[in-house]
């Protein structure tokens, strides 16, 4: 597996991949495709985040956005593609975030949905453990 840092031309490869996952996570809703992108080009053009596609055989098989300071990092983002789930992809992916791209001393969070339990898991076997439990309340329907 080798990665590559996204750039402003990816912005429309990097929101339909971020479609992918608030499908995934939420039942489908959300922003349009050009919601997605726009914010996808001002996160990249802002610099406050990193994206980074992984990639085997040249196919983009998954994709992370990450917000790396000297000390810490933020995962706001991490995606495995459909097509190259259950074959070790976000392990690997993973290995390589930590090893060449967030610095080795800092502190890295990361937000998993409550009802999201692959999740948990895949985050678990990876070395993170539980931190924090963030809670909602949602408006009242009507």
């Amino acid at each position: 597996m080798e990665f590559r840092y996204g750039v402003e031309s990816d912005a429309p490869l990097l929101a339909d991949i971020n479609r992918q996952l608030i499908e995934d996570e939420w039942d489908g809703g959300g922003m349009s495709l050009e919601r997605l992108e726009a914010r996808m080009r001002r996160w990249l053009a802002e610099g406050d985040y990193k994206a980074v596609l992984f990639l085997e055989d040249g196919e983009t098989v998954a994709y992370s956005l990450v917000s790396i300071e000297d000390d810490s990092a933020f995962i706001r983002h991490f995606f495995v593609l459909h097509a190259h789930r259950g074959k070790g992809v976000g392990s690997r992916a993973m290995e390589i975030l930590l090893r060449e791209i967030v610095p080795p001393a800092a502190r890295i969070t990361l937000d998993v949905l409550a009802s999201n339990q692959g999740g948990h898991q895949f985050w678990r076997s990876v070395g993170f453990t539980d931190y924090a439990i963030r809670m909602e309340r949602l408006p009242a329907a009507g």
